[in-house]
């Protein structure tokens, strides 16, 4: 299954719909842009080919999941979220592949 199926089949391949104009920051608010203690829903890719896309998904970046910024190393990168109950460091580049919005929890 190539990455781009594999991305349409959980609903992040672009131009699908899934964008909502209630985002954390702005219509295209990333991952990187949450800030410390701050929830989010996962919403999609920036770009669903991204080599990583498909590591991302099985790490549990999948629509819908909730995702919690924890703290950053003291440069700033990478940065601890916490999803589906357990603690995962990403890069920044990593992080703003990915697109969130608001979860009001």
């Amino acid at each position: 299954m190539s990455m781009l199926q594999l991305a349409q089949r959980f609903g992040f391949a672009a131009g699908n719909g899934t964008a909502s104009k209630k985002c954390a920051y702005a219509d295209d608010a990333t991952l990187a842009d949450l800030k410390k203690g701050q929830p989010a829903q996962v919403r999609g890719f920036q770009n669903a080919e991204h080599p990583s896309a498909q590591r991302l998904m099985q790490l549990g970046m999948i629509k819908g999941e909730i995702i919690e910024f924890l703290r950053s190393a003291p440069g700033g990168d990478p940065i601890e979220y916490r999803v589906m109950g357990y603690n995962l460091s990403l890069r920044k580049a990593e992080a703003a592949e990915i697109l969130v919005e608001n979860y009001p929890g």
